[in-house]
């Protein structure tokens, strides 16, 4: 393996493709919006709706097949942007390693799991929608379980079914992080696993997974291939702050404060506008394609407020980081390699980061991390 450079310095070229890399992400962000919103208004609109209606009802599970058929309409609608975006695009770039053949296999991993999770909910949000009025309070309640529940077998099932991985082979790293996780109280976790992304791109990644006894670090290998060991440090330490500051429940805790709102509002405006297009009632299944509308409308608005949140608690997790893993070197360095292999954008203009990013720039992370190194050179 070549010696890895330390610390790392940007790459001009990087740097000098990031900014067509962005421009063109934000560009298919946008047109992967409107069209979803083209075809749910299609199917709403040109008598699609009542036709998948039809075909529907004559399978014992009318809300199933109502909702499997909804749900493969909008995956052709946007295969061809899904292919661009996701294939041809990264590969432009150099950022993905797949062949057609293993990317068309993991979509239709990803489409099955998401088919899975979708039709489960739907056929639950029908039930209560029938069942029990106000409808959208137990739906809230049922979304804030089914969240925590998809969250527990994130790590168990949903990991492994897409992914290839492996215990971490490295006795001594795997024994300094667990070592790390201890001194802060972090006893649940006791396994590390490694994510096998090199087969599909070049982009590192760590993450904490999980509830309960299902809880586990996972580290890209391109992490792990990438990175010297103190950066590898420096990102656990980040992904620690954010289990020991109770992020993942924060997030929950938020998530199921506005889920109440929303989907009172979802309510209202189904009910409002299901008549114009011919939708006679909100438990009539042919409803769902303007639940679906609303819901995401509604979502795109509370974007500024979920990111803003969520861009505090990963300050909260660099702080984190720089205050028990004491490495601010690495930490800088760490911002600055993840940045071009991601091509990102270190300055994005502040209404794109303040509506869509759900992480701070990469330059105020290392600026705040240059801070606290000053800062303690200066109590020295």
């Amino acid at each position: 393996m070549p010696r890895i450079k330390y610390p790392y310095e940007f790459d001009p070229k990087k740097r000098r493709i990031s900014s067509v890399y962005r421009r063109g992400r934000l560009a298919i962000y946008i047109i992967g919006m409107l069209f979803s919103l083209v075809a749910l208004l299609f199917i709403l609109s040109s008598g699609l709706n009542p036709i998948i209606k039809s075909m529907a009802v004559q399978f014992p599970v009318p809300i199933l097949a109502y909702g499997f058929l909804i749900m493969l309409t909008l995956t052709i609608f946007n295969f061809p942007l899904s292919f661009y975006s996701s294939y041809i695009y990264e590969h432009k770039f150099k950022l993905s390693r797949y062949t057609i053949p293993a990317w068309l296999k993991d979509y239709l991993k990803g489409n099955l799991i998401s088919y899975v999770i979708s039709l489960i909910a739907i056929y639950f949000l029908y039930i209560i929608i029938a069942s029990f009025s106000p409808w959208w309070l137990y739906a809230g309640i049922m979304s804030i379980i089914y969240s925590a529940f998809i969250g527990y077998l994130y790590p168990v099932l949903i990991v492994p079914f897409l992914w290839k991985t492996e215990s971490y082979r490295d006795k001594k790293m795997k024994s300094k992080i667990l070592n790390l996780c201890r001194r802060l109280g972090v006893n649940e976790i006791k396994n590390v696993v490694v994510i096998k992304e090199s087969e599909k791109s070049t982009k590192p990644n760590a993450v904490f997974m999980g509830f309960g006894n299902s809880k586990k670090i996972g580290l890209f290998d391109n992490l792990l291939n990438s990175f010297t060991k103190g950066e590898v440090e420096a990102v656990v330490g980040h992904e620690l702050g954010h289990y020991v500051n109770r992020d993942i429940l924060r997030m929950l805790i938020l998530e199921s404060i506005l889920i109440f709102p929303l989907l009172f509002v979802v309510d209202y405006l189904v009910k409002a506008f299901g008549p114009i297009f011919g939708i006679p009632a909100i438990s009539d299944i042919t409803s769902l394609p303007l639940i679906i509308l609303t819901y995401g409308i509604l979502g795109f608005i509370l974007m500024p407020m979920t990111n803003t949140y969520s861009r505090h608690m990963e300050t909260k997790a660099d702080e984190f980081a720089l205050q028990h893993v004491r490495k601010a070197v690495a930490q800088v360095s760490t911002e600055k390699r993840l940045a071009d292999m991601h091509l990102a954008d270190l300055k994005p203009h502040p209404f794109i980061e303040f509506w869509l990013f759900s992480h701070p720039s990469t330059m105020k992370r290392i600026e705040m991390a240059q801070r606290w190194r000053n800062k303690l050179k200066k109590r020295n």
